[in-house]
């Protein structure tokens, strides 16, 4: 017993000082990209939660927020082909600050909109620079970084985001009720949160800086003319098997993720504060998921250990979803975005390294339109079930996609992810 507990912390310790020397080893523009990730993630915790609040509150109905919520991943469908060559064509670096720079303009769009109009022009807007952004994010990343240290890139922007939403989401908790006390009006009136999503903006402002201090890339590797689109999508049942899972998960997300916060305000009466500081949690819970995940995957392989953490989530998402106290309700909803999105990252650089490099902005570009088109699709179809059945509709949908999709990923990638844990592409 004695030898077998002194093999489980040397095992453990030789873990963590395998972590730490990957987090050193990490490059300067991936650095400076971890720091934009914090930067911008506390600022979209304000945004995150308070978006659906201000539509709302402008007098808007659930249909139409279905409707606003589902643009931006409607837009990435379409326009994550040609921001992958703009990528490719100008730099990643380049695209990363177009993208932040539109995110300033399309949340300060927003929060001086109360027309329907303007709020759709806004959505998309918001949208394409979204489209930017992630786009380019996970090229971005694997050019700056080595195969032996890439898995722990990615995990460690995920969590560095969601840890810095934690603060961004306590701000939006409180934010409404400082601004209505000195404006004296309610906490809920839209001045309240318009003003809340201009802090939002100022921040998303600041954090350009970090990209517009990222040096640009040496002479030897810069960006190439973009391939053909035949080149592109050569060999095309490998990207299918790639993205495929990611149309279900994305339907499923869309029908219900987007939406949690109204849930719980419609269910069990939570005020803004209590939903902020629930969500605050949540994102602290997801952070130190995603910090295990490289070791989890060194441990289970990439694809396996993501299949396996997927089907862990369903219990808590039905405990979520049908649990009659809000205790109990709020620990299946913390559960199950800790476990759903441990596997984001793992799944990213597997994409990634499963890929000739040529063809890696393709690659991003096509797992963001499987997931995003999928999401805008189940976000417009979630507004109108709201206004029928309500929620209760909702929760079938999305514990069936993630079955089916964790089912796929096993019979296309779990018996053989091997090939892709030495850094070579596969095709």
């Amino acid at each position: 017993m004695r030898r077998l507990k002194l093999w489980v912390q040397s095992r453990f310790m030789h873990s963590i000082r395998n972590y730490i020397s990957q987090l050193r080893r990490f490059q300067g523009n991936a650095r400076l990209y971890l720091l934009y990730s914090f930067a911008s993630g506390f600022a979209m915790g304000i945004m995150r939660l308070l978006f659906n609040f201000y539509v709302l509150s402008l007098g808007h109905d659930r249909g139409f927020l279905g409707l606003l919520v589902a643009l931006p991943p409607l837009v990435i469908t379409f326009a994550a082909i040609p921001a992958g060559m703009l990528g490719h064509r100008f730099g990643h670096r380049s695209t990363l600050i177009a993208g932040a720079a539109l995110t300033v303009a399309s949340v300060l769009g927003i929060s001086l909109s109360t027309a329907a109009i303007g709020l759709v022009l806004f959505s998309i807007s918001r949208g394409l620079s979204r489209t930017l952004l992630t786009v380019s994010s996970a090229p971005f990343m694997a050019e700056n970084s080595e195969a032996s240290e890439r898995t722990h890139l990615f995990s460690v922007q995920f969590a560095t985001r969601m840890l810095a939403s934690f603060f961004g989401l306590l701000l939006a908790g409180v934010l409404p009720t400082a601004v209505a006390w000195v404006l004296r009006i309610g906490a809920e009136d839209p001045m309240a949160y318009r003003a809340s999503l201009w802090v939002g903006a100022g921040l998303l402002a600041v954090a350009i800086l970090p990209l517009v201090r990222m040096p640009q890339l040496p002479k030897a590797i810069e960006p190439r003319p973009s391939p053909k689109l035949r080149e592109m999508f050569r060999a095309p049942w490998q990207l299918v098997r790639l993205f495929l899972p990611q149309v279900l998960i994305g339907f499923g997300a869309g029908v219900l993720v987007p939406f949690l916060n109204v849930y719980f305000r419609t269910k069990f009466g939570l005020s803004d504060s209590v939903i902020g500081v629930l969500y605050a949690f949540q994102s602290v819970a997801m952070a130190i998921a995603l910090l295990v995940a490289p070791i989890v995957a060194e441990r289970l392989r990439r694809v396996r250990a993501v299949v396996i953490v997927q089907l862990l989530s369903i219990p808590f998402l039905i405990l979520l979803g049908y649990a009659p106290l809000v205790s109990l309700s709020a620990i299946g909803f913390l559960a199950r975005a800790s476990l759903m999105n441990m596997g984001n990252p793992l799944y990213t650089a597997f994409a990634m390294e499963s890929v000739a490099p040529v063809r890696r902005p393709t690659a991003s570009a096509l797992m963001q339109m499987s997931w995003q088109g999928t999401r805008s699709l189940g976000a417009f179809v979630s507004g109108h079930l709201q206004e029928g059945p309500g929620f209760s509709a909702l929760f079938p949908i999305t514990i069936g996609c993630y079955l089916a999709a964790s089912a796929l990923m096993y019979a296309f990638f779990g018996r053989s992810d091997r090939g892709s844990e030495d850094g070579r592409a596969r095709t």
